[in-house]
C-alpha cells in the first residue's frame, strides 16, 4: 500500500509546507504444494461406518438422516451443508472435490454428493475398453417443482450437475487419479406414471 500526502497551510500570510510522508507495505504470497479444495468439500460430514444413512422425503422437506449406534438421529436437509457420508465415501468424495478440474467445474458454487446415503452411489458402465463408475454431484436450488403435476411428489430443481467418471481398475478399485469431470445443466427429467380406471 502506498500512502502519500502533502499539506499546505497559510498562517498569518506565511506559507508553511509539510513534507510528504510515504508508507509502503509489502505482502509476500508464497506458493505451497497443498491441494486447493472447493467450498463443496466443507459440506462433507464424515459419519461413523456403523451409522445408518437414509433418505428422508416428506411433504415439507427432503434430505438425509443419520442414525448413530447410540440411537440418536441427525437430519441433514438437501441443499444445505453438510452432507453425511461414510468414511469410504468421504475418502472418495473429498479426493474428487480436491481435484482442480472439479473445483473449476463447480465455478464457485456448492455441489452436493449424491452418494451421501448410499441411495444413489453411482452407475457402473462396462465397455470393450474397460469399466467405469459414474458419480453425480448436484447443485440444487430452493425452488420446488412438481414433475408429475400439482398434488404429486416434489423435488428441488437442479441448477447444475457435475458427472465424475472413474475407471475401475483390475482389482475393482476406483482409479481416482484418472477421473473425467464434466459440468452441465441439472437433470430435471422425471418419469411419471399415470393410471386410468375403467
Amino acid at each position: 500500500m502506498l500512502v502519500s500526502a502533502s499539506l499546505f497551510v497559510a498562517i498569518g500570510g506565511a506559507k508553511t509546507t509539510t513534507t510528504t510522508i510515504t508508507t509502503t507495505s509489502i505482502k509476500t504470497v508464497t506458493s505451497t504444494s497443498t491441494i486447493v479444495q472447493s467450498a463443496f468439500n466443507m459440506c462433507l460430514k464424515e459419519v461413523p461406518q456403523n451409522a445408518v444413512l437414509g433418505q428422508n422425503d416428506n411433504s415439507t422437506s427432503q434430505g438425509f438422516t443419520a442414525t448413530y449406534a447410540n440411537g440418536t438421529e441427525a437430519y441433514f436437509p438437501l441443499g444445505t451443508c453438510p452432507v453425511p457420508v461414510t468414511p469410504d465415501n468421504y475418502l472418495i468424495d473429498s479426493t474428487i472435490e480436491a481435484n482442480p478440474a472439479f473445483v473449476s467445474a463447480e465455478n464457485g458454487s456448492t455441489y452436493e454428493a449424491t452418494n451421501a446415503c448410499n441411495c444413489h452411489w453411482s452407475v457402473n458402465i462396462s465397455g470393450p475398453t474397460g469399466k467405469w463408475s459414474v458419480l453425480n454431484f448436484v447443485l440444487y436450488s430452493n425452488q420446488r417443482i412438481y414433475p408429475c403435476g400439482p398434488g404429486s411428489y416434489w423435488v428441488y430443481k437442479q441448477l447444475g450437475l457435475v458427472l465424475v467418471t472413474l475407471p475401475i481398475n483390475s482389482t475393482g478399485g476406483l482409479a481416482l487419479s484418472n477421473a473425467s469431470i464434466e459440468a452441465g445443466p441439472g437433470n430435471n427429467s422425471y418419469s411419471c406414471t399415470t393410471s386410468t380406471s375403467t
